[in-house]
Formats: C-alpha cells, sequence, structure tokens
C-alpha cells in the first residue's frame, strides 16, 4: 500500500474530492453570509442595500456553479488519465 503510494499508480484526489467540494461550497456560502449581513447592516446605503444584497446572493449562486465546474473538470482530468492508461495496456496486450 505504501508502494503505490509513493509511486503515483493511483491518485488520492479522487477519492477526496467529495470533501474538497463541500468545503469549497461552505466557504463560498460562508462569504456569501458574510457579506449579505455586512451589506444589510450599513445604515448609509439604504437604497443600495437591496440592490446589493441581490447582487451578493447572484454573486453567491454563480460562484456554487463555478465551483462544481472547476471540481468537473478536475475529474474530467483524471477519467481521461485513466482512459489513456487503459488504452496504452490494450497496446500492450496486457
Amino acid at each position: 500500500m505504501l508502494k503505490s503510494f509513493f509511486s503515483f499508480d493511483t491518485f488520492v484526489f479522487p477519492k477526496i474530492v467529495t470533501i474538497i467540494y463541500w468545503i469549497g461550497i461552505a466557504v463560498i456560502v460562508i462569504g456569501t453570509l458574510g457579506s449579505l449581513l455586512t451589506v444589510m447592516s450599513n445604515p448609509y446605503s439604504s437604497g443600495m442595500g437591496v440592490f446589493g444584497a441581490l447582487a451578493i446572493l447572484v454573486g453567491g449562486a454563480v460562484g456554487i456553479v463555478a465551483w462544481r465546474l472547476v471540481v468537473e473538470f478536475w475529474l474530467v482530468i483524471f477519467s481521461i488519465r485513466d482512459l489513456l492508461r487503459d488504452i496504452r495496456d490494450q497496446g500492450r496486450g496486457v
């Protein structure tokens, strides 16, 4: 097991991608809520408070979608690597 860890025959990332994804979602949600509270508690922005809050909510939603796309892109890259390894092994008759 230790030998496979240092030989890079298998990757760790695909096994922990779900944890990384949910940590990213939590950071985006906490950042969105923190920004929302900051804008809504500002007494000097009465008119901009509503528009600022909507902009923050839209930004948070876009951030979540963008994070999902980034994580899926990472998974596609690892999937391509696995498929290329399988094609290589078929050519060797393994």
